[in-house]
C-alpha cells in the first residue's frame, strides 16, 4: 500500500504563489475532435441553467456554516447526496473518513463510462471564518466554496443521461479548509484501489468577478510540486481547458499554477490535475473566509460561464456518443 502521509496546512488563496500567473496568448488552438462531436457539445452546454447555480449556491450559503468541525457539516452532507440523487441517475455514495478525531464524508458521484478510465471533477464543500477554529459563527461560504459545488451539481445534472466513453467522477470534500483532509484521503483511496484517474479538474472559489470589463478565469496547471512526471500532461490538459473557454464562451483566461487546493494530494501521488479559479482573494474579494461571502455578491453569469468550460472540457475528454443526445 502506498501512503500519501503528507500534512498540508490550512491552505490560504491570499497569498501570491512563487510562480507568477501569465496572460495566455493562445488563441488559435485546433480541437482535434470530429466537428459533430463539437456540434453536441455545443447543444449540451448550451442547457446550463444560470437558475439552477443560483438556486444551489443560496440553498448551501444557507446553511449557518459548513465548517467541518460543526453541527452543519453532515447536514450539509446529506443535502448534497440528496440533491445528486435527485437529479442524477448516477452511483452516488459517501466516502467515509476519520481525521483528527473526526468521522467525516466526501461525497462522491460516479457515472460509468465504457472505459475504465476515469475524469475526476471536485470541489470542497466546507466553509470558514478567519478564525479556522470558530465552528460556531455565521460562514456561508458562498464564493469558497458553494461556487464550485453549484458548477459540479449542474454538469452531474447534464451529463447524467449521455453515454461516454470514459467515467466521470463527481466529488465533493470536507476538511479542507483544515489542511485538504478529504481530498488527502480520498486520494489514497484511489491510489489503494487502483482506480485508473486520467484527469482531475479542481473547483475552488469559481463565483467572484471583479469589475473590470474583461472577465478572467485562471485555469491552473501543475508547476513543479511533489512530482514532476506529471507536469506536461497538466499543461497541456489547462491547454484544453483555455480552447473550451475560446470555443464557448467570452471569460479571458490567466494561465496560473496549481497551489493550496484539493488537487495538491493526487498531484503528490503522480496523477494528473488542473483547476479552475476565480483568482479573487489575493487583493480584490474582501470576502474571503469571512461572515459576508454571501450570494448576493456572487456572479452568476460568472458562474454559468465556467460551468460551461469545465462541462465542454469533460465532454470534449470523455468523448460524447452524438447519438445519446436524441
Amino acid at each position: 500500500m502506498v501512503q500519501n502521509n503528507n500534512l498540508y496546512a490550512p491552505p490560504d488563496k491570499r497569498k501570491v504563489h512563487p510562480i507568477a500567473s501569465i496572460r495566455s496568448e493562445k488563441r488559435h488552438l485546433k480541437s482535434t475532435r470530429p466537428l459533430s462531436v463539437d456540434k453536441s457539445i455545443k447543444s449540451i452546454i448550451s442547457s446550463v441553467s444560470r437558475n439552477n447555480i443560483e438556486i444551489w449556491i443560496n440553498n448551501l450559503a444557507s446553511f449557518h456554516t459548513r465548517h467541518t468541525k460543526s453541527r452543519f457539516i453532515d447536514q450539509a452532507a446529506n443535502w448534497l447526496k440528496d440533491e445528486l440523487e435527485k437529479i442524477s441517475q448516477a452511483n452516488v455514495t459517501f466516502h467515509k473518513y476519520t481525521e483528527s478525531g473526526y468521522d467525516l464524508k466526501n461525497i462522491v458521484c460516479h457515472q460509468k463510462g465504457s472505459s475504465d478510465k476515469v475524469i475526476l471533477v471536485c470541489a470542497h464543500y466546507d466553509s470558514r471564518m478567519e478564525n479556522l477554529e470558530d465552528s460556531e459563527s455565521r460562514a456561508p461560504g458562498a464564493d469558497d466554496n458553494a461556487s464550485g459545488v453549484a458548477v459540479i451539481l449542474e454538469i452531474a445534472r447534464l451529463i447524467s443521461k449521455l453515454s461516454l466513453e470514459k467515467s466521470i467522477q463527481l466529488v465533493f470534500f470536507s476538511g479542507e479548509e483544515q489542511g485538504l483532509w478529504g481530498s488527502k484521503h480520498y486520494a489514497q483511496y484511489v491510489k489503494d484501489n487502483n482506480v485508473n484517474l486520467y484527469r482531475l479538474i479542481n473547483l475552488d472559489m469559481v463565483g467572484f468577478s471583479s469589475a473590470a470589463e474583461k472577465r478572467t478565469l485562471t485555469i491552473e496547471r501543475d508547476i513543479g510540486n511533489a512530482m514532476s512526471t506529471n507536469d506536461e500532461d497538466s499543461q497541456t490538459f489547462g491547454e484544453i481547458m483555455e480552447q473550451m473557454a475560446i470555443n464557448h464562451t467570452d471569460l479571458d483566461i490567466l494561465l496560473g499554477p496549481i497551489y493550496d487546493s484539493d488537487y495538491m494530494p493526487f498531484e503528490a501521488l503522480g496523477y494528473v490535475v488542473t483547476g479552475g479559479y476565480d483568482g479573487g482573494a489575493i487583493d480584490e474579494n474582501t470576502h474571503y473566509h469571512s461572515s459576508t461571502d454571501e450570494a448576493s455578491f456572487i456572479d452568476i453569469d460568472y458562474i454559468a460561464s465556467v460551468t460551461k468550460i469545465v462541462l465542454a472540457t469533460v465532454l470534449e475528454e470523455a468523448v460524447v456518443s452524438v447519438a445519446s443526445q436524441s
